[in-house]
Protein backbone atom coordinates (compact mmCIF):
# COMPACT_ATOMS: atom_id res chain seq x y z
CA UNK A 1 0.00 0.00 0.00
CA UNK A 2 1.49 3.33 -1.04
CA UNK A 3 1.95 6.34 1.23
CA UNK A 4 -0.42 8.20 -1.08
CA UNK A 5 -3.13 5.60 -0.42
CA UNK A 6 -2.57 5.83 3.34
CA UNK A 7 -2.78 9.62 3.16
CA UNK A 8 -6.02 9.44 1.13
CA UNK A 9 -7.60 7.17 3.74
CA UNK A 10 -6.45 9.44 6.59
CA UNK A 11 -7.87 12.52 4.85
CA UNK A 12 -11.18 10.76 4.17
CA UNK A 13 -11.40 9.71 7.83
CA UNK A 14 -10.67 13.28 8.94
CA UNK A 15 -13.58 14.58 6.82
CA UNK A 16 -15.88 11.79 8.01
CA UNK A 17 -15.02 12.40 11.69
CA UNK A 18 -15.63 16.15 11.37
CA UNK A 19 -19.03 15.58 9.80
CA UNK A 20 -20.22 12.55 11.75
CA UNK A 21 -18.86 12.66 15.30
CA UNK A 22 -20.29 16.01 16.39
CA UNK A 23 -23.85 16.57 17.60
CA UNK A 24 -24.14 20.20 16.48
CA UNK A 25 -22.63 21.91 13.40
CA UNK A 26 -20.90 24.52 15.60
CA UNK A 27 -19.13 21.98 17.81
CA UNK A 28 -15.34 22.07 17.66
CA UNK A 29 -13.64 18.78 16.77
CA UNK A 30 -9.87 18.52 16.98
CA UNK A 31 -8.16 15.48 15.51
CA UNK A 32 -4.46 14.68 15.75
CA UNK A 33 -2.33 11.66 14.96
CA UNK A 34 -1.61 9.61 18.08
CA UNK A 35 1.75 8.34 16.72
CA UNK A 36 1.37 5.00 18.51
CA UNK A 37 0.67 6.65 21.86
CA UNK A 38 -2.04 5.02 23.87
CA UNK A 39 -3.62 6.94 26.70
CA UNK A 40 -4.08 5.03 29.96
CA UNK A 41 -7.16 2.86 30.15
CA UNK A 42 -10.06 4.53 31.94
CA UNK A 43 -12.76 2.81 34.01
CA UNK A 44 -15.73 1.78 31.90
CA UNK A 45 -13.77 2.17 28.67
CA UNK A 46 -14.98 0.19 25.66
CA UNK A 47 -14.01 -0.27 22.06
CA UNK A 48 -16.70 0.41 19.50
CA UNK A 49 -15.87 -1.21 16.17
CA UNK A 50 -17.38 -0.72 12.72
CA UNK A 51 -16.06 -2.65 9.73
CA UNK A 52 -16.15 -1.50 6.11
CA UNK A 53 -15.44 -4.41 3.76
CA UNK A 54 -14.97 -5.00 0.06
CA UNK A 55 -13.66 -7.86 -2.02
CA UNK A 56 -10.11 -6.51 -1.66
CA UNK A 57 -9.92 -5.11 1.89
CA UNK A 58 -11.39 -4.94 5.37
CA UNK A 59 -11.15 -1.60 7.21
CA UNK A 60 -11.79 -1.67 10.94
CA UNK A 61 -12.63 1.69 12.49
CA UNK A 62 -12.09 1.28 16.22
CA UNK A 63 -13.24 3.98 18.63
CA UNK A 64 -11.98 3.96 22.22
CA UNK A 65 -14.43 5.80 24.45
CA UNK A 66 -14.88 5.94 28.21
CA UNK A 67 -17.91 6.52 30.40
CA UNK A 68 -16.78 9.96 31.63
CA UNK A 69 -19.04 12.76 32.87
CA UNK A 70 -18.05 14.96 29.89
CA UNK A 71 -18.80 12.17 27.41
CA UNK A 72 -22.11 11.40 29.12
CA UNK A 73 -23.16 15.05 29.01
CA UNK A 74 -22.23 15.41 25.36
CA UNK A 75 -23.40 12.11 23.86
CA UNK A 76 -26.25 10.88 26.08
CA UNK A 77 -28.12 14.17 26.58
CA UNK A 78 -30.80 13.23 29.06
CA UNK A 79 -31.45 9.60 28.10
CA UNK A 80 -30.51 8.23 31.53
CA UNK A 81 -31.13 4.61 30.50
CA UNK A 82 -28.40 4.68 27.80
CA UNK A 83 -24.67 4.24 28.18
CA UNK A 84 -22.16 6.55 26.55
CA UNK A 85 -21.16 3.71 24.20
CA UNK A 86 -24.76 3.17 23.07
CA UNK A 87 -25.30 6.87 22.43
CA UNK A 88 -21.92 7.31 20.73
CA UNK A 89 -22.61 4.32 18.44
CA UNK A 90 -25.11 6.43 16.49
CA UNK A 91 -22.51 9.10 15.73
CA UNK A 92 -19.79 6.53 15.02
CA UNK A 93 -22.16 4.94 12.51
CA UNK A 94 -22.66 8.32 10.81
CA UNK A 95 -18.89 8.84 10.67
CA UNK A 96 -18.20 5.42 9.16
CA UNK A 97 -21.15 5.81 6.78
CA UNK A 98 -19.56 9.02 5.45
CA UNK A 99 -16.21 7.22 5.11
CA UNK A 100 -17.88 4.33 3.30
CA UNK A 101 -19.66 6.70 0.89
CA UNK A 102 -16.33 8.32 0.00
CA UNK A 103 -14.72 4.95 -0.59
CA UNK A 104 -17.66 3.56 -2.59
CA UNK A 105 -16.82 5.82 -5.51
CA UNK A 106 -13.51 4.00 -5.83
CA UNK A 107 -14.44 0.52 -4.55
CA UNK A 108 -17.76 -1.00 -5.64
CA UNK A 109 -19.67 -3.43 -3.46
CA UNK A 110 -18.79 -2.09 0.00
CA UNK A 111 -20.51 -3.41 3.08
CA UNK A 112 -20.56 -1.89 6.55
CA UNK A 113 -21.16 -3.73 9.81
CA UNK A 114 -23.34 -2.56 12.62
CA UNK A 115 -21.37 -1.12 15.55
CA UNK A 116 -20.18 -3.75 18.02
CA UNK A 117 -18.22 -3.48 21.26
CA UNK A 118 -15.07 -5.20 22.44
CA UNK A 119 -12.96 -5.08 25.56
CA UNK A 120 -10.48 -2.20 25.35
CA UNK A 121 -7.52 -4.60 25.75
CA UNK A 122 -8.22 -6.07 22.29
CA UNK A 123 -6.22 -3.30 20.58
CA UNK A 124 -3.05 -5.04 21.76
CA UNK A 125 -3.82 -7.80 19.24
CA UNK A 126 -4.33 -5.71 16.09
CA UNK A 127 -0.89 -6.72 14.84
CA UNK A 128 -2.14 -10.33 14.63
CA UNK A 129 -4.35 -9.22 11.73
CA UNK A 130 -1.21 -8.23 9.79
CA UNK A 131 -2.66 -4.91 8.62
CA UNK A 132 -1.18 -3.00 5.72
CA UNK A 133 -2.37 0.24 7.34
CA UNK A 134 -2.66 1.03 11.04
CA UNK A 135 -3.12 4.57 12.27
CA UNK A 136 -4.47 6.07 15.52
CA UNK A 137 -5.97 9.47 16.24
CA UNK A 138 -6.71 11.47 19.37
CA UNK A 139 -10.06 13.24 19.01
CA UNK A 140 -11.30 16.06 21.24
CA UNK A 141 -14.75 17.59 20.96
CA UNK A 142 -15.41 21.03 22.44
CA UNK A 143 -12.13 20.79 24.36
CA UNK A 144 -13.70 18.40 26.90
CA UNK A 145 -14.78 15.09 25.34
CA UNK A 146 -11.85 12.85 24.49
CA UNK A 147 -11.74 9.62 22.54
CA UNK A 148 -9.34 7.73 20.35
CA UNK A 149 -9.89 6.22 16.90
CA UNK A 150 -7.77 3.61 15.17
CA UNK A 151 -7.98 2.62 11.51
CA UNK A 152 -6.80 -0.91 10.76
CA UNK A 153 -6.87 -1.96 7.10
CA UNK A 154 -6.16 -5.49 5.94
CA UNK A 155 -5.83 -5.97 2.17
CA UNK A 156 -6.32 -9.16 0.16
CA UNK A 157 -5.14 -7.59 -3.11
CA UNK A 158 -3.25 -4.43 -4.04
CA UNK A 159 -5.13 -1.28 -3.00
CA UNK A 160 -4.22 2.00 -4.64
CA UNK A 161 -6.13 5.22 -4.06
CA UNK A 162 -4.93 8.23 -6.06
CA UNK A 163 -4.52 11.45 -4.09
CA UNK A 164 -7.76 13.39 -3.78
CA UNK A 165 -9.88 10.66 -5.38
CA UNK A 166 -11.89 9.94 -2.23
CA UNK A 167 -13.29 13.46 -1.81
CA UNK A 168 -16.93 13.41 -2.82
CA UNK A 169 -19.40 16.10 -3.61
CA UNK A 170 -22.02 16.46 -0.87
CA UNK A 171 -25.58 16.20 -2.08
CA UNK A 172 -28.57 17.04 0.04
CA UNK A 173 -32.27 17.01 -0.41
CA UNK A 174 -32.26 13.93 -2.60
CA UNK A 175 -34.94 11.32 -2.15
CA UNK A 176 -33.79 7.72 -2.00
CA UNK A 177 -36.27 4.88 -2.43
CA UNK A 178 -35.56 1.45 -0.99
Amino acid sequence: MSEQTKQSIAQAFDRAARSGLVREPGDLLEIAGADGRKSPEQPGEKLLVITISSFVFRLLTIFRIAETPAARTYFVRGAADRTVTEAFAELANLCCGALSREMSGHFPHLAMSIPYTLNSRCTAFLGELKPQYLSSYDITINQSVRLQATLCMCCYAPVDIPAGSLAVEENSGELQLF
